[in-house]
């Protein structure tokens, strides 16, 4: 979204027009488009209204009814915070002592809103001039917040000058300038180096703040944490979302951990397990004494246990599949990815999913396809996170024909491949 466009949707006419939306409907886009041209709008108005509309409906998912009234860039959303989690950085900052936040990489301010939903007074931080006036909106109904334009390197001093106890926040840009693909996204990267505010500034803000935090990829090698911190690996409804690094007096637990975040319903008051935020969530924060002394031992075919357990990604990504093995007493089939055999069912919660095992067939196409025509399978969902083997190929050479649906987990067993046929425990 370029500076016209947001100063169009701002604009009287354009609040108006975008209230004025039906639900988006990508097939009904371009019929909106001739209708809503012939009542006088711009063509280029018209483009933004719709675009936002397209961006408000993708952004439920992270905001709920909140994202009808919030602005957004394709890149923005895409890297935006969702308000269950921004709640929790919001809970650790503000449970750390501070009153206030410096968010130095707000982007549309999905994590400021989060601090000052906590009661928490935020000074954001946003070098494109356009997003920073997305984030003054959508920040507009907490007056104690205010928006900054500007690099944070120009910035910084200023800002430490001005709130020498306030705790600092991060979401450094990690998508790279230049040609956007059909949907409006720019090349996401994976290099610190690349990253924007600059990784070595935010760490040296980071270390002399009072307390600090900054989300960064998942995808987090172990080797780039720094020292002194603690790296929280987040997982949302099963999908990993971010490695939280965490300095100062924010730190709760030194080295890895893992938090597991799981929306629920509301109780009837709306009040049960609600966040800040407004969401209804159960959590479960796991540290290294969860995981301590889990064996080591490693399934073989011998002692193939009766339940199969897939541990959540967040324990895999931050090393603490032990607490799995050390709540079912269950051995892996391959160290550190969470996959674990165990002869008991046992109610694991959030840590993972529990699967009964139906039969073990050896990973072969001949043997497997048979197996699942013998058994009237049609569809087939395969499970995978060590062997290495391209599930869509194989599902097309299984060739199924059947009425039956079917759940495969592809391991390795005693150094041979195997298929595990299981169902929900």
């Amino acid at each position: 979204m370029d500076a016209a466009a947001a100063h169009a949707l701002m604009s009287d006419e354009g609040r108006e027009l975008l209230a004025s939306l039906p639900p988006y409907d990508e097939k009904n886009a371009v019929a909106l488009t001739s209708r809503l041209r012939d009542r006088g709008h711009s063509p280029e108005l018209v483009a933004a209204a719709l675009t936002q509309s397209r961006l408000r409906a993708k952004a439920v998912t992270k905001f709920g009814a909140n994202a009808e009234l919030m602005f957004f860039t394709p890149d923005a959303l895409e890297q935006a915070t969702r308000s269950a989690v921004a709640a929790l950085h919001a809970e650790r900052l503000r449970s750390s002592g501070t009153s206030r936040v410096v968010d130095g990489g707000c982007g549309i301010g999905a994590d400021a809103v989060g601090f000052a939903r906590a009661g928490l007074d935020v000074i954001a931080v946003e070098a494109d001039p356009t997003t920073a006036e997305l984030a003054r909106h959508n920040l507009a109904p907490y007056p104690a917040s205010r928006v900054e334009t500007g690099l944070l390197e120009d910035l910084a001093p200023e800002l430490r000058r001005e709130a020498p106890d306030a705790a600092w926040w991060f979401d450094p840009a990690r998508r790279i300038p230049g040609v956007a693909d059909i949907h409006g996204r720019t090349k996401r990267t994976f290099s610190l180096a690349a990253l924007s505010p600059d990784w070595e500034l935010v760490q040296q803000l980071a270390a002399d703040a009072p307390a600090a935090g900054a989300k960064l990829s998942p995808g987090l090698a172990h080797g780039d944490i720094p020292p002194d911190c603690e790296a929280e690996f987040v997982s949302y409804a099963g999908d990993l979302v971010e490695a939280t690094l965490w300095w100062g007096q924010a730190v709760r637990d030194e080295g890895t951990t893992a938090t597991i975040v799981r929306p629920t319903d509301k109780r009837a008051d709306g009040s049960a397990n609600a966040d800040s935020s407004g969401d209804s969530v159960e959590l479960r924060h796991v540290t290294r004494p969860d995981a301590a002394d889990a064996s080591g031992a490693l399934a073989r075919r011998a002692d193939l246990g009766a339940f199969f357990y897939e541990a959540d990604k967040a324990l895999t990504r931050s090393g603490l599949v032990g607490a799995v093995l050390n709540a079912v007493d269950g051995r892996e089939f391959t160290a550190g990815y969470g996959y674990v055999t165990a002869d008991a069912l046992t109610d694991i919660g959030l840590l993972g999913r529990a699967y009964r095992v139906l039969d073990a067939v050896p990973l072969h196409v001949k043997t497997l396809r048979s197996y699942l025509r013998t058994h009237d399978v049609g569809r087939l969902t395969i499970k995978k996170r060590d062997v290495d083997l391209d599930a869509d190929a194989l599902r097309r050479q299984l060739k199924l024909k059947g009425s039956r649906a079917m759940t495969v987990v592809l391991v390795n067993l005693d150094g041979e491949r195997a298929a595990l046929v299981v169902e929900p425990a």
